[in-house]
Formats: structure tokens, sequence, C-alpha cells
């Protein structure tokens, strides 16, 4: 069926390009890497101003890279040559794509099995293949054969994959993500984080966590490394962490359902359901992707002589996305967010690491809810590129601790537990426009504002658990800027680029703790942050490039310091010298370098002797370090290794102040380690994917402050699984933790007990899933 989307555009589009005669025989500079046939053609659409329809399911089909000055037509027959498509033109400048008859197939030349495709990433607000980024950007694709279904995986399976991202373990919702060393604390207090957390153009964090989002229907996880000032604002000073969900698609109907079931040893049964529906709307002028998700994982700590299986988790989501191409190379998505996480008690234990049963106590759960709404409208002005992106985020989290430990600490003789609730808004607005991709001279430009609020409430109760006030804060944060971004080449194979922000960002926090007066600071500050890269191009798909980095982010309130109240604004410079190299026809693919970050006035959340958390400003800080990503698909054959040595460390203290015996910064370990063998068969008409992988966490510490200094990490853990796909139902098994293997994740649990006693965080049991998918 030739979509009515097609016909609904043409008269308009008609209008929007040139009157020239020969306007439908104009040629493009055209340069799209091979990969996912929907990224491709979404790079085609924004390199030459078309709309492309299609009448079937575009999921699967992979495109060949086209790259050099053609007209629109054939380019598209290139990039469809594997894809079992063709494209039609029904106007000057609108295709359509429909399925090869059978006829077709049979007559089709065969090409050969392609090469490991390349990606189309966007983290740096561009359109890019990731083989030719400039500068140390890492992706990982949940879909991929070898790494956890969507249900299942979170951020902490992005960081087994990705070289230099770590992340505390308090659990889903809890976790404070860390890139490259830049790492300021274990605690969940009031600084901003180094990590920006992104949904697509949405920012959906600022002091907040990373709130546990699970990766259902997302295409990829891009993470960029190092300081991100310049295109991302404050905070940013360790890197961007951006989800890419799977856009609707014009004129296609697609939908798919998987349910699964998993057991973890010496814990509880668990399983998993998603459902995703992409369909037509309004006479194809428009689509709508709705996806849904509920997973109920075991627990498997235990309290002595009591309940097992304390912390188990139940996590709900659903996500909307409406999709409307109102003109010929315009888009407009529309959509929201929802997702709640609850986990029955808390995971840590108080004995020993390889003994995952703890002492008797009140219970400790948490509950998460995370709320968004966005929109964006991205299109071609002249050859130019507008976007116009904004988005509301929510998170709320309420967690309570047992208090007993630090009752005379806290004035309260008969405290036994502590509620903790937070609630964080963020609104972010961005309005930019860019080159077309693949120009010579690429540039972007363009302007923000952001609006950050946290509200926090601590209540202590006694024997009779009644909960009275004890703590507020409350902080108001907004941002203000312009930024711009820039490359162009000097002479053949060498290119210098250079970008920077101008913000002006103000704070203003209220805290109180019980029987004190509220404290009130404001503060503003204006910053510039630069960027520059000098890359060299030894032949298509392999490159070298030095780029420098920085990130800024502002002081705010700490009452605990009596001699300013305050901590200072801290801010990270970072030097990258780094490779991207495509050998044997694409098939092996090489991606390193060495980093060396200064920072300056390191922010630190500390705990406090009551057991609450404030902010000091702890010192200065280097970081050094180099990472090796290798990816080789001989055949049906694939080899994932990855590995990333570096050191974090406190080099000087504040005022002259001495330094810790053991200068390295929190949780950050100082080598990993990933191994993965993978074989695709193909028996019958069945095929088949295996794999086996092995990781390995160096040793870290918990923290630097006094009392505090525990050991954590040093293990290697083994994983192997296998699916099958028969038509469209596809059959998964995996086993995680192969090898049952016993260690000490993180050494923190509860933040009023932990100097009281030791506390472990054990790896996850050995743990067997099942999953059934199916495709319609």
């Amino acid at each position: 069926m030739v979509t009515r989307f097609v016909y609904a555009t043409a008269l308009l589009a008609s209008l929007l390009v040139t009157a020239r005669a020969d306007a439908q025989d104009r040629t493009f500079r055209v340069d799209v890497p091979a990969g996912d046939l929907t990224d491709a053609l979404a790079t085609f659409a924004a390199q030459t101003g078309t709309s492309i329809g299609t009448d079937g399911t575009l999921r699967g089909r992979t495109s060949v890279a086209v790259r050099g000055r053609m007209e629109a037509g054939e380019a598209l027959r290139r990039m469809l040559a594997r894809s079992g498509m063709r494209a039609e033109r029904v106007g000057p400048s609108i295709w359509r794509l429909v399925a090869l008859r059978r006829d077709e197939v049979a007559t089709k030349p065969r090409l050969p099995d392609p090469p490991a495709a390349d990606i189309v990433v966007t983290g740096r607000k561009l359109s890019e293949a990731l083989s030719r980024v400039a500068a140390p950007v890492s992706v990982f694709e949940p879909s991929d054969a070898g790494r956890p279904p969507g249900a299942r995986a979170d951020a902490h399976d992005v960081a087994r994959a990705v070289e230099g991202l770590s992340l505390t373990n308090l659990g889903p919702g809890r976790d404070r993500p860390f890139i490259r060393g830049i790492a300021d604390s274990p605690f969940n207090g009031f600084s901003q984080a180094t990590v920006s957390v992104i949904v697509d153009d949405a920012r959906v964090t600022y002091d907040a966590p990373e709130p546990g989002l699970r990766l259902v229907d997302v295409a990829r996880v891009e993470v960029l490394k190092g300081p991100q000032g310049p295109l991302y604002g404050t905070g940013a000073l360790g890197g961007v962490y951006r989800i890419v969900t799977n856009r609707p698609v014009l004129g296609a109907v697609d939908a798919s359902a998987t349910i699964g079931f998993d057991s973890v040893r010496g814990g509880g049964p668990g399983a998993d359901a998603t459902v995703m529906v992409n369909a037509p709307i309004l006479g194809d002028t428009a689509a709508i992707r709705a996806v849904g998700y509920s997973a109920a994982q075991g627990g498997w700590v235990r309290n002595a002589g009591g309940r097992r299986d304390l912390n188990a988790t139940s996590v709900e989501g659903a996500r909307l996305t409406v999709r409307v191409a109102p003109a010929a190379g315009w888009t407009v998505d529309l959509g929201g967010a929802l997702q709640r996480v609850s986990q029955r008690d808390s995971q840590y234990v108080d004995r020993d690491a390889e003994d995952l049963t703890r002492s008797m106590r009140i219970p400790e759960p948490s509950q998460g809810t995370f709320k968004l709404l966005s929109g964006t409208a991205e299109g071609s002005v002249g050859d130019a590129r507008l976007t116009v992106s904004t988005s509301h985020a929510w998170q709320n989290r309420t967690e309570t601790y047992a208090a007993a430990a630090s009752a005379s600490a806290l004035g309260r003789a008969d405290a036994q537990a502590y509620r903790d609730r937070r609630l964080h808004r963020v609104f972010d607005q961005e309005v930019r426009i860019s080159s077309p991709p693949g120009r010579r001279v690429s540039w972007l430009a363009g302007a923000s504002y952001l609006s950050a609020t946290t509200l926090a409430t601590g209540d202590l109760a006694g024997a009779d658990r009644v909960y009275s006030p004890f703590f507020l804060l409350q902080r108001e944060v907004t941002e203000a800027a312009v930024f711009a971004d820039a490359s162009a080449p000097l002479v053949s194979g060498l290119r210098l680029g250079g970008g920077g922000r101008l913000f002006r960002a103000t704070t203003t926090d209220e805290r109180r703790e019980e029987r004190g007066t509220p404290t009130t600071r404001a503060k503003a500050s204006v910053v510039f942050t630069p960027s520059a890269s000098l890359t060299y191009e030894l032949a298509p798909d392999r490159l070298v490039y030095l780029r420098f980095g920085s990130a800024f982010r502002p002081g705010g309130l700490d009452p605990a310091n009596a001699r300013t109240g305050r901590y200072e604004a801290d801010e990270v410079r970072s030097f990258d010298l780094g490779t991207r190299l495509l050998l044997a026809d694409g098939r092996l693919s090489l991606s390193g370098g060495a980093f060396r970050s200064t920072w300056a006035d390191v922010q630190s959340d500390y705990l406090q002797l009551n057991g609450l958390v404030a902010t000091r400003t702890a010192g200065n800080a280097e970081i050094m370090g180099t990472e090796l990503s290798v990816e080789w698909r001989p055949s049906s054959w694939r080899l994932r290794a990855g590995g990333a040595a570096q050191r974090a460390r406190l080099e000087s203290g504040v005022d002259g102040a001495d330094l810790p015996k053991d200068r390295r910064l929190p949780v950050v370990p100082d080598l990993t380690g990933r191994l993965e063998l993978g074989r695709t068969l193909d028996i019958a008409g069945i095929r088949s994917d295996l794999y086996v992988a092995a990781d390995y966490v160096g040793r870290s510490r918990l923290s630097f402050d006094e009392g505090l200094d525990r050991e954590m990490g040093g293990y290697a853990t083994t994983r192997a699984g296998a699916a099958a796909t028969i038509a469209s139902l596809r059959i998964r098994i995996d086993v995680d933790n192969l090898l049952n293997a016993r260690a000490d994740r993180f050494a923190f649990g509860n933040p009023f007990m932990v100097r009281a006693e030791r506390e472990y965080t054990p790896l996850r049991p050995r743990s067997i899933r099942l999953e059934l998918s199916r495709r319609f």
C-alpha cells in the first residue's frame, strides 16, 4: 500500500523545494555509514532534505555505506542494496520504500556478507559515523547478541561493556555514575552530579542519581567521556550518559512482545514482560510508538534467622512517542515516559562479602518514580538544520534507614529509623542550528536554558515509628547559555575544531537541621568553558586526534564549613590523544587512547558524624589513564575485548591540609577488563547466536573520609548464553555469574550505621534467565 503520508505531503513539499525544473535531478554530497537502516535513512534525510515513507517494517534491516556527490535516487539505490527493499519516487523530494518481490530477490546479485556495521551517533549534536568521531565516545546497543535484553538491561550492564564507566551500587534508581575517574563521592548528597544523564535531547538529572532507567526499546546508549561543558553545560565534568530511544517509524506497522523468567541461586524467582507497538496515525502523516514493561527480580540477601529474598525489586514503566512529519525534511517528536522502582529492602550485608546474611534490623525499603515529558522539532532551514527541544523531568525518591547506631549523634536517644524523601525537577530548553551531516566544514550554534529544583526532607522516628521533621534542604538552580562548535580542514587529512559555552549559573540553597536556624545562600557565576581538537585522517576510517575539553560546576551551601559556609566551584580540564581504526574491510575496529585530567577544587559529599550528608571542597586531583577497545568479526565469529588503566588521585588538600594515606578517588578502580567471544550459526533456517564472556573490575576504595576508608572490588565474573530465532519467534537463555563468584561490589549501604559496622554489597549469585520474544 502506498502510504498516504506520501500523498498528503507531496503538494507542500513541492512548494518548499526550489522552482527549478531540474530540482528532481539535484545532486547532494552524501556521507552515510553502513548500519541500522532506520538510522541511515534519518542521516540521509538530514543531508538531502528528502522525506521517506515505507510500506513495511525497517526493523532488523541494514544499509550499505554511501559516500560522494550523487542524486538522491542513486544514493538510495546503493544504500538499500542489502536491505531487501527498493525506493520509488513519488514527488520531487519524497520517496517510499517497498519490499522487493520474489523475482527481484532471485535475480539480485549476491553480495558478500557485510562487515561489522558502523553506527551513527548524535551525542555531539551532529550526526556522525562512530568510526570518524574525533572524541572518546563509546556505544552500547542493548539489542546486540551477547548483551542483556531490555527488560533487564540498565546502566550497570552498560558499564560492563564501556571502558571508563563506573557506578555505585545502592540499588536501582539510587546509583551515581562516574566516567574516567571523575568521582567525587559515593554518597548521595546534594552536589551536582559529575555525569549528565540525557534521554534523547532531554536532560533528566541535575543533582539526582541515575534514575535506574531500563533500556527497553532503546536503539543505543552513547557514553561521551571526559568533560563536556561546551555542549552540555555545568556538571558534565566526567562526561555524558545518553540514552537514544527508538523513534516511531512513519507508515509502518510493527509490534513485538517479550516474556522472561529467571532464578537466582539462594534467592527468589523473577519474571518480566515487555510489549512494543508502532502504528501510523492521522493518515500516515504521523506515527505512534508505545512501549510498556514490567519486571520482578528476586532478591538474594536474607536476615539472620528471618526472611529471605530481602532485596527483591520490581520495576514498571511505559513510554509513548508521537512523530509527525508536517513538511518535507521536518519531524516533530512528542513523548512521555514513566517508570516506578520499588525495592523491598536494602542489599548490603554486615558480616562478609561471601556471606549473604545480614544481622536482624528493621526493613529499609526504597521507592522511586521517574517522569518525563519532552518535545523536539527538527528540520531544514536552507542548507542548515534547526533543532528545538524542550523537556520537563521529575524524579521522586523515598528511602528508609535503620538509624539506632547514630541516635546520640542525632540528638534523639530513641531514634530508630530515618526516612529520606527527595523531589527533583529539571526543565531544559534548547534551540540550535547546525550544518547538514557530511559537510567539509561542520558547525553548530545554539542557546539553552535550564532550571532545576531539589527539595529534600528528612524525618526521624523512634520506637513508635511516628516520623517527625528533622532536616530540610531546598535548592533552586538556573543556567542560561549560548554555545558554538565547529571544525574545518586545514590541509589534506588535517582538521581543526573548536568550541565553547558562555553561561550564567545561579544557585540558591536553604538548609536546616533540627533545632537549627535556616541557612540560606545565593550565588551567581558567569563562566566560559572552551574545547579544541586536532584530527589527522591517515586514510578513510583511520584517524588520530588530540582533544582538549573542559567543564565547570558551581559552588553551593555547606553549613558544616564554619569558615565560609560554602564549598567552592570546581573545574575539570582534560587532554585526550586517541585513535579510531577500521581495518580488514571494516571487520576489525579499534579505538583507544590516553588522557590526562586536572580537577581543581574537588567538590565532595561526605558523611557527618550524625549520618547526614554535607558537601565540602576536598582539594585538587589529577587523573591519568589509557583505554583500548577492539571488535573483530571474521565471518560468523565475533570477538569483543577492552580494558582500561587509570590513576585517579587527590594531589593536594585545601589550604595545604594533610592528604590521606590512600589518595585514590572513591569508587573508580584502577584496572578493568572485558572479553567476549560469540558466534552466529544458521542451521536449517534457524539462526543461533552463542556467546561466552568474562569481566574484571579492579580494586577501589569507598571514601577518603576519615574512618570510611573501605576497600572493595578486585573480582572477575563470567557469563554465557544462547539464542535461536525461528521465523518470528526468538528463544534465549542467559547465565550470569556463571562460576558463582563472591566479592564486595560496594562497601556501603546505610549512612547511619556504616561507622559502627563494616558493610558489604555482595555480587548477585549465579542466575539463569529464559526469554521468549515474538515479532508481529
